[in-house]
């Protein structure tokens, strides 16, 4: 029989997942953090790949990744504050020296800016609000232009999609 020492330094403490502490639960399909904000392990093509607590500008929000690089960020505010985070964004890419600009499909009911362009492909980024019945939403992607402009519309359909089941 083999016996370890224990020294008692203290009292132990519980690990608590880094989710739980930021307010979040394991639901079906997903995560559900405490303000009620649903985020799927996956939404379309879109796989989970991080969570994010509450902040001064938003209650809780989820980073998505999908099919080369595309990122989006979705996150819940409280309700009436969705058009004014969107503005915000818009003075500080402008005032950070990126150029707007108008763009087509999905893409053209957002605030878009051309964050790198002295390669071949473009990188942009677009935020889009929406207002739902208790709560605002900002979903925010990042993707290239002309390789990933096919997969805006499906990505934006598929996030609205998931906030249409949150309230």
């Amino acid at each position: 029989m083999l016996t370890l020492p224990i020294a008692a330094s203290g009292p132990v403490l519980a690990q608590v997942p880094p989710e739980k502490d930021a307010g979040w639960q394991s639901d079906v399909g997903g995560l559900r953090h405490f303000t009620g904000l649903r985020c799927p392990d996956m939404i379309g093509d879109y796989y989970r790949i991080k969570v994010m607590e509450g902040d001064a500008v938003s209650q809780a929000g989820c980073i998505y990744t999908g099919r080369d690089g595309i990122t989006a960020v979705l996150r819940k505010h409280l309700q009436g504050t969705g058009r004014r985070e969107a503005l915000t964004f818009s003075r500080n890419y402008k005032a950070a020296g990126f150029e707007p600009i108008k763009l087509t499909g999905a893409a053209a009911s957002g605030i878009s800016f051309r964050t790198r362009n002295w390669t071949p492909t473009s990188l942009c980024e677009t935020m889009w609000y929406f207002s739902g019945a208790t709560s605002d939403y900002t979903l925010w992607l990042s993707y290239t232009l002309p390789t990933q402009e096919v997969e805006i519309g499906p990505a934006v359909t598929a996030f609205t999609m998931a906030l249409a089941n949150q309230n």
